[in-house]
C-alpha cells in the first residue's frame, strides 16, 4: 500500500481571490494533497452545484477562504459558497474556514458592496460554527495558515483519503485529476501575470495623470489666491509718497500690510511697519552677539521677506541697503560690522530721528502695546537696545528674549 492522500475542496469566491487560490493550491500539492474546488466552475448554477456537492461528498477536508465578496446568489438568496459550506457541514466534512482579518481594508474593487450584509452575516455563521477558524491578510500567511490547520486536522481528524494500490488499483482517476490540477495551476498562473501587469500598467496611467491634475490644481489654487489679493489690497504703491503717511503694500495673515513712511528721497522711500508683526528672540543664545551675526537678522527677517511680499515684483523693490551698527551711544556697547540688509530692525539713532517722541514710538501686537527691538547694541555685549512699551528708546534687553516684538523696517525702490 502507497502513502494516504488526501483530497481537499477549496471555496471561495473566484474574481477576487484568485491570487489566494492559486497560493492554497500550490501548498496542497506540495504535501501530496489533491485540491479541487470551483475553477472549472467561475459562474455556478445549481446544476453544477449537484456536481460540486458530489466532489465535497467525495473529499476528505472542506477549506472555505472568505475575503471582501459574498459571491454569486443561488434562487435561495443564497451565495454558492455559502451553500457549500452548508452542505459540508452537513455531510460531517471537516471544515477549515480562513476569514480576511481586516474586511474593511480590502479594496473597494474587490468588494460587493450590495450584498456586505449577507458577508457580515455568512461570517459570524462560520465564527459560530465551532469550526476551525484562522485570519489571513495576505497570501503567503493565508498558503502557512492553511498548510498547519491541515497538519493539525490530519492528525486529530484523520480521514479515508486515497491509496494508491500498485497490484490493482486504477489510479488513472487520481493521475488525471493530479494533471488536471497542474494544468489549471499553470493556466492561472498566466491569467494572474497578464492582470498584474494590466494593473501596473493602468496604476502608472493614474498616477501620471493625477500629479498632472494636481500641478494644474496647485496653479489654479495659486492664481485664485492672486485675484482675491488683487480684488482687497489697494493700489500698487507709486513713487509720490508722503513722509509720516501710512500706505499698504506686502500682506501678514492674509491680510493688506499698513507701513508708515519715515523718509523720503530721490528714488528711495524708508518704511517701518505700522506695528509689530510677531514676537521673538534678538539671538536665539544667550551669548555676546552682534546686529551682524543674531538669529533676528539671518532667520526671522528673511522669512518675514519672503512671507510678506510673495509676489516676486514686490519683493524685487525691496532694497539692498548698506546699515551703519554704531557703538551704543551711552554706553558705548561695540555695535559690530557694517551690514547689507533688506529688512531690518532701526538704530537708536534712527528710531530718535523719526520718531521724535514716545507716544509716536508706541507699537501694537494684536492690539496690546509691546517693546520691540532695535538693531543697536545694548548696555552689555550680550543685550540689545529696545523701545519700550510706553515708548522710551534706548532701554535694553537679553539677546535670548522672547517676548520682544518684531518691528521691520526696509528702503523701497520708488524708481521701478
Amino acid at each position: 500500500m502507497g502513502r494516504k492522500r488526501y483530497q481537499v475542496f477549496i471555496s471561495s469566491t473566484f474574481k477576487d481571490l484568485q491570487i489566494e487560490r492559486l497560493a492554497v493550491l500550490n501548498q496542497l500539492l506540495s504535501i501530496n494533497c489533491i485540491p479541487v474546488g470551483m475553477e472549472l466552475f467561475p459562474a455556478a448554477d445549481e446544476e453544477q452545484f449537484a456536481y460540486i456537492k458530489k466532489l465535497i461528498d467525495e473529499s476528505d477536508y472542506y477549506v472555505v477562504i472568505i475575503a471582501g465578496r459574498y459571491g454569486s446568489l443561488a434562487e435561495d438568496g443564497l451565495s454558492y459558497t455559502e451553500k457549500e459550506f452548508d452542505y459540508a457541514i452537513e455531510k460531517k466534512v471537516p471544515v477549515l474556514a480562513f476569514l480576511h482579518e481586516h474586511p474593511g481594508r480590502i479594496p473597494s474593487e474587490l468588494t460587493d458592496p450590495e450584498n456586505a450584509g449577507r458577508l457580515t452575516a455568512f461570517r459570524k455563521k462560520i465564527e459560530s460554527s465551532k469550526r476551525l477558524v484562522k485570519y489571513w491578510t495576505t497570501a503567503d500567511n493565508l498558503r502557512a495558515d492553511v498548510q498547519a490547520a491541515l497538519s493539525y486536522a490530519f492528525e486529530s481528524r484523520p480521514r479515508t483519503g486515497w491509496v494508491r494500490d500498485n497490484s490493482s488499483q486504477d489510479t488513472s482517476q487520481l493521475k488525471e485529476q493530479l494533471d488536471q490540477a497542474n494544468r489549471l495551476i499553470k493556466d492561472k498562473q498566466k491569467e494572474i501575470d497578464t492582470y498584474q501587469r494590466e494593473c501596473e500598467k493602468s496604476i502608472s496611467t493614474l498616477q501620471t495623470q493625477l500629479d498632472e491634475s494636481r500641478e494644474k490644481e496647485d496653479r489654479l489654487r495659486h492664481q485664485l489666491a492672486r485675484f482675491e489679493r488683487m480684488k482687497d489690497t489697494p493700489p500698487t504703491l507709486t513713487k509720490y509718497l508722503v513722509k509720516t503717511e501710512t500706505c499698504t503694500m506686502g500682506r501678514w495673515n492674509d491680510k493688506p500690510l499698513e507701513w508708515i513712511v519715515l523718509e523720503v528721497l530721490p528714488g528711495r522711500a524708508l518704511l517701518i511697519t505700522k506695528d509689530c508683526l510677531l514676537k521673538a528672540p534678538y539671538n536665539t543664545e544667550q551669548v555676546s552677539v552682534t546686529w551682524e551675526k543674531c538669529s533676528l537678522r539671518n532667520e526671522v527677517l528673511p522669512q518675514i521677506l519672503e512671507q510678506v511680499f510673495d509676489d516676486k515684483k514686490e519683493r524685487d523693490r525691496v532694497l539692498l541697503c548698506k546699515n551703519q551698527n554704531y557703538h551704543n551711544p551711552s554706553f558705548g556697547t561695540p555695535g559690530g560690522a557694517d551690514t547689507d540688509d533688506k529688512l531690518f530692525m532701526l538704530s537708536i539713532n534712527e528710531v530718535k530721528q523719526y520718531f521724535p517722541t514716545s507716544e509716536d514710538r508706541v507699537a501694537h501686537l494684536k492690539r496690546k502695546a509691546v517693546w520691540w527691538w532695535l538693531r543697536s547694541p545694548g548696555d552689555g555685549s550680550n543685550r540689545a537696545a529696545v523701545v519700550g512699551q510706553s515708548g522710551g528708546a534706548g532701554f535694553s534687553g537679553d539677546v535670548s528674549w522672547s517676548a520682544g516684538g518684531v518691528r521691520p523696517a526696509f528702503w523701497l525702490n520708488l524708481k521701478s
